[in-house]
């Protein structure tokens, strides 16, 4: 593990492949970092129910050579490792004015975002004859959005929530389409899969995503989407918002491209609107 890459991105990134026991382990350095970082291999095997070598197994998983470098690593980001946690009083703080928090907090997160990244990802999404939306959970909140907005302009747009359609879809979706992966999380075993097989089938993969996560990693394109502050730690209110702008700026940037395209896509959904409107019979 490099200096650079903290203790908590690490936990995310290797949940998904633990075994049993040593989930136990993970589960106690998330509730009690302070606890850890002064008690020994043996106390943290004891409290936990494992074996001293399952400790060392998920130090290993973790990236460390041992325990105690884990604890110094951990010691060193006490605060962060705290985040993980729900603050109820800081929830109290943001709840009496929820606007300027979500205000402050998207426009810094937005400032990451590459207009060249932004422009490729556009220009690949504006060109591909299928697109898959990869999203699970709060995720799919924009996932939706996306799937509608798209499916509004005339695309070929999958977007399953079931792990192993998707799969199946991304697996055959080709060079000619591309993947959208959605996801506040640094990892996630089935949204990776997904990721994995459409690039084997040669479709270019898009992450909207936290920069430094796995899922940013395995992509082609990443539009980062990065919040320091977080009200849950799963995200699913400013995560939230961030993610929702990330989409409204590639649609935008679709039609700023391809202007004929999306005028005349347009007019053609107008025109299904207004028929189911007005409940005419028949076929326009």
């Amino acid at each position: 593990m490099t200096n650079q890459k903290s203790v908590f991105q690490s936990l995310k990134d290797v949940t998904p492949y633990l075994k049993q026991a040593q989930m136990k382990v993970a589960q106690f350095l998330q509730d009690n970092p302070d606890r850890l970082i002064n008690m020994s291999i043996v106390q943290v095997s004891r409290e936990t129910g494992t074996a001293p070598s399952t400790v060392v197994e998920f130090c290993k998983k973790m990236g460390f050579p041992g325990f105690k470098s884990l604890k110094i690593a951990v010691a060193q980001e006490m605060e962060l490792m705290k985040s993980m946690k729900v603050d109820m009083n800081r929830v109290a703080d943001i709840s009496s004015d929820l606007a300027t928090f979500v205000f402050a907090n998207v426009q810094e997160a937005l400032s990451l975002i590459d207009k060249s990244e932004l422009k490729k990802a556009a220009q690949v999404v504006t060109r591909s004859s299928v697109v898959d939306i990869l999203a699970f959970g709060f995720d799919s909140v924009a996932a939706n959005d996306l799937f509608l907005k798209l499916k509004e302009f005339g695309y070929q747009v999958n977007c399953f929530h079931n792990p192993f359609l998707q799969s199946i879809s991304a697996s055959r979706i080709g060079k000619e389409g591309c993947s959208i992966a959605i996801s506040s999380s640094h990892s996630s075993r089935d949204l990776l899969d997904s990721m994995r097989y459409a690039r084997h089938s040669g479709a270019v993969v898009i992450a909207v995503a936290p920069p430094d996560s796995t899922i940013a990693q395995e992509a082609d394109i990443v539009l980062p989407t990065y919040t320091r502050t977080k009200v849950l730690p799963e995200g699913g209110f400013l995560t939230r918002y961030v993610q929702m702008f990330v989409v409204d700026m590639l649609v935008l940037r679709m039609m700023e491209i391809d202007k004929t395209k999306f005028s005349r896509a347009y007019r053609e959904f107008e025109q299904i609107l207004n028929h189911k409107r007005r409940g005419d019979a028949g076929v326009v």
